[in-house]
């Protein structure tokens, strides 16, 4: 990842990118500086990029810090901390970048802990009220409070605990809203067989990834057997 590819304002100083297998790492970052001058991100390259870069010379890394390869260094501890250009400036000081979505500004933030059932009834009700106040219909907040209800029950049913992140994004063309729900729990074992209609686990009646996905307009996942799982999804306003 280049990280002069992603507008940032001088306040966040610093961009600390994980691995996308690092999810506890991820996790960990997430909770202790999202409040903070560091911009955690997933790498989002593919692969195919990663290795074709996988060579990297002292020489090069000493030349051009900005625009180095992170590769190794991702290899070798799981995340790496890059300084951004303090000269760089733009209206928005966050960018959400998931893996296969648009990068967006991101307007409002805030994390909740989830590990009960009070906790994500107040996950649920805070996404319904932050869908709301992007211009939402009241039907739009509702799928997203139906979406939000699913996978903090999922959350809590095989995690136990974890965090939901809320956010209120925006692009060139749409307004909108992300969450991310992150655990650690024992991850997905088939991410692609999880997403089919009529699959579950548990044999429950809820909604299930794939309802998830119906009332969402984008569905993003990342698990690991034994370390966990991320889902991000999104909705945008409808133009009426």
């Amino acid at each position: 990842m280049d990280e002069s590819e992603h507008p940032a304002d001088h306040p966040c100083a610093h961009l600390a990118v994980v691995a996308r297998e690092e999810l506890p790492t991820y996790t960990s970052l997430r909770r202790n500086f999202v409040d903070a001058s560091m911009e955690v991100v997933l790498d989002r390259r593919d692969g195919e990029r990663r290795r074709a870069h996988a060579r990297v010379t002292t020489e090069r890394r000493r030349q051009d810090r900005r625009r180095r390869d992170i590769t190794t260094d991702l290899m070798t501890s799981g995340w790496v901390l890059v300084r951004r250009d303090m000269g760089a400036t733009s209206d928005s000081t966050r960018w959400s970048l998931i893996p296969g979505m648009e990068p967006a500004r991101v307007r409002s933030e805030a994390l909740l802990p989830v590990s009960n059932e009070a906790e994500a009834l107040e996950a649920r009700d805070r996404s319904r009220a932050l869908a709301a106040s992007v211009g939402m219909s009241l039907t739009e907040a509702a799928s997203v409070a139906a979406a939000v209800s699913e996978l903090v029950r999922n959350l809590i049913a095989y995690a136990t605990h974890g965090e939901v992140i809320l956010r209120a994004i925006e692009t060139r063309r749409a307004h909108g809203i992300e969450v991310m729900v992150i655990d650690e729990g024992p991850g997905i074992a088939d991410v692609g067989q999880a997403l089919q209609e009529r699959f579950s686990t548990s044999g429950g009646l809820g909604l299930g990834l794939p309802g998830v996905r119906r009332l969402m307009d984008e569905l993003w996942i990342a698990s690991r057997i034994g370390k966990g799982t991320t889902v991000a999804i999104r909705k945008w306003r409808s133009e009426r």
